[in-house]
């Protein structure tokens, strides 16, 4: 199936899966560009200083020529070491950084100085012939989004999730009378469940339209045959009994304790 989104899963041998989503050209071009104009904004300002200061020596001629060695060696510096530097250093250059993305590699591991190198070494190779054509054809026709250097060095830009302090989730738009009218007066869900479904709600902003469907419609309707219910909408109704199971005010315990609660029926207060 062709991906709905811009995610990767990656499994570690010890079965660990870690979800990263890629970044994609535009907000790598940024990213770019801040850093270019960071590098040659720092030589031109070297360049500015060495100008001005050889007004007061005896022979100009000579000083401009050690001034241009200088900015050359600074200007090789920016278009070669800058970039492999801070990614085998931190993962991410300045301008990565601002944009929150890191270069990790295809296993999902931090880049060594050796990746970092190669993938910015073949940079000559996808900027050509112009305005990095090759590069940005290049992670078209991938579904990691890498360009000749990525796949030569086995590395991905990605962009973490940053972490954030929870807020209380808020059903928007507000139920209606006539969708509540629709669902059950108690539902009850298990802690997993409503794990699941908070996930669920808390992530479909930032899903494309096409995922959260997708999403939804696997497993709404489970609860649609548990509980009696339907909507048009899968993922509205995913909601409807999210916010109707924390009215309730109950949540049931999984079946691995309910033998052991006798006598209760999942009476732990939703908190």
């Amino acid at each position: 199936m062709t991906p709905l989104d811009n995610a990767v899963a990656i499994e570690t041998p010890e079965h660990i899966v870690f979800h990263y989503r890629l970044a994609g050209p535009a907000r790598r071009a940024v990213a770019h560009l801040l850093d270019l104009f960071l590098c040659y904004g720092a030589v031109a300002a070297v360049g500015l200083v060495l100008v001005l200061a050889g007004g007061d020596v005896d022979d100009f001629g000579a000083w401009m020529k050690t001034s241009i060695g200088v900015l050359l060696l600074l200007a090789f510096f920016a278009q070669w070491i800058y970039f492999a530097a801070w990614e085998a250093a931190v993962g991410a250059t300045p301008g990565k950084m601002a944009l929150g993305l890191r270069v990790v590699t295809s296993a999902g591991r931090p880049i060594d100085l050796t990746a970092a190198t190669l993938r910015n070494l073949l940079r000559a190779a996808d900027v050509l012939p112009v305005g990095y054509g090759v590069g940005v054809v290049t992670m078209a026709l991938g579904s990691k989004f890498q360009r000749i250097g990525d796949l030569v060095a086995d590395t991905m830009v990605v962009a973490p999730d940053r972490a954030a302090r929870a807020k209380r989730l808020e059903i928007r738009p507000e139920p209606r009378p006539s969708e509540l009218a629709t669902i059950p007066d108690v539902v009850r869900l298990d802690p997993d469940e409503r794990a699941a479904l908070d996930l669920f709600l808390r992530r479909r902003a930032r899903l494309g339209p096409a995922r959260e469907l997708e999403l939804a419609a696997m497993v709404a309707p489970v609860f649609m045959r548990r509980f009696g219910c339907a909507h048009a909408s899968p993922s509205r109704l995913l909601a409807l009994l999210y916010d109707r199971a924390a009215r309730s005010g109950r949540v049931e315990s999984p079946p691995s304790s309910r033998a052991a609660k006798s006598g209760r029926e999942g009476a732990e207060p939703w908190r």
